[in-house]
C-alpha cells in the first residue's frame, strides 16, 4: 500500500509541468491564414491568393516585430514596435519596390480608430474553449454598430503576454488576453487566421532590420500614395 501511495506521488511530481500553466513573455507565434471566403465568385477568386498567407510575430516585454508574407512572396512586410523607444517602423517590399515608413508607437492609432472602438462591444465567453498550439483559449466576439455587421470571433489565451496588434482594423481594442484564433467576417465575406505553433524564446536579433534599399516616407505621405492599406 505504501509503495502505491510513493508511486502516485512521484507520478504527481514528475508529471505536473506537463500540466502547469506556460505564461510566456517572450517567444514567437506563428499563424496563416486558414480559411478565407465570400459570396460573390470573383472576390472568392481574388481572395483564394491570400489563403495560407504567413504571419510570425516576435515579441519580448517591450518591443515586437510581425513578418508577413503573403501572395507566396509576392508582398512581405515586417512592422517592428518598441515601446520604450517608442518606435513603430513598417518595412514593405511588393514586388520588388521597398518602402520604410517610420512613426512614432504613440502616434499610430489615430483619433478616428479610437472613436470606432469606444463604440465596439467586446464579449467573452470562458465557457467556450478550445486548445490551440498546446494553450487553452477562451471565445472573444467583438461587434461595432459603425461596421456593417462585421463581427470577430476569436480565441484568446492569458498565457501569451505580448502587446502586439495582429487584427487589423482594431488595433485601438484592448483584450484580456493574446488571440491565437480568430475569424472577421459578415454575411458575404470571412477570413480565419490561426495559430500553427509557438515559442516560448525569441532571438533578439530578428529585432534589427537592415533598412538599406528602403525609400523612406512618413505614415501620413504613406497614406496619401497608398491609402494606408488599413494602417
Amino acid at each position: 500500500m505504501h509503495k502505491i501511495t510513493l508511486f502516485i506521488f512521484l507520478s504527481i511530481l514528475i508529471f505536473q509541468p506537463v500540466f502547469a500553466q506556460k505564461t510566456i513573455n517572450e517567444g514567437v507565434v506563428k499563424m496563416e491564414i486558414s480559411d478565407i471566403s465570400s459570396n460573390d465568385p470573383q472576390t472568392a477568386s481574388a481572395l483564394e491568393m491570400m489563403k495560407g498567407s504567413i504571419f510570425e510575430i516576435y515579441f519580448t516585454e517591450k518591443e515586437n516585430l510581425t513578418l508577413v508574407n503573403m501572395m507566396g512572396g509576392l508582398m512581405e512586410m515586417k512592422i517592428h514596435v518598441n515601446d520604450a523607444d517608442n518606435v513603430m517602423n513598417m518595412y514593405m517590399d511588393m514586388m520588388g519596390q521597398k518602402y520604410l515608413v517610420e512613426s512614432k508607437a504613440n502616434e499610430s492609432i489615430t483619433a478616428e480608430q479610437k472613436e470606432a472602438a469606444s463604440k465596439m462591444k467586446i464579449e467573452y465567453d470562458k465557457n467556450d474553449t478550445k486548445e490551440i498550439a498546446g494553450y487553452k483559449c477562451y471565445k472573444m466576439k467583438i461587434t461595432s454598430p459603425d461596421m456593417q455587421g462585421m463581427t470577430v470571433n476569436a480565441y484568446i489565451t492569458e498565457e501569451v503576454r505580448s502587446n502586439a496588434k495582429i487584427i487589423k482594423g482594431y488595433e485601438a481594442l484592448s483584450y484580456a488576453g493574446f488571440p491565437l484564433e480568430y475569424k472577421i467576417g459578415n454575411d458575404a465575406f470571412s477570413m480565419t487566421t490561426t495559430t500553427k505553433s509557438i515559442e516560448n524564446k525569441v532571438d533578439v536579433s530578428k529585432f534589427k532590420i537592415d533598412g538599406t534599399g528602403y525609400t523612406k516616407m512618413t505614415m501620413e505621405e504613406f497614406q496619401k500614395s497608398f491609402g494606408g492599406m488599413g494602417f
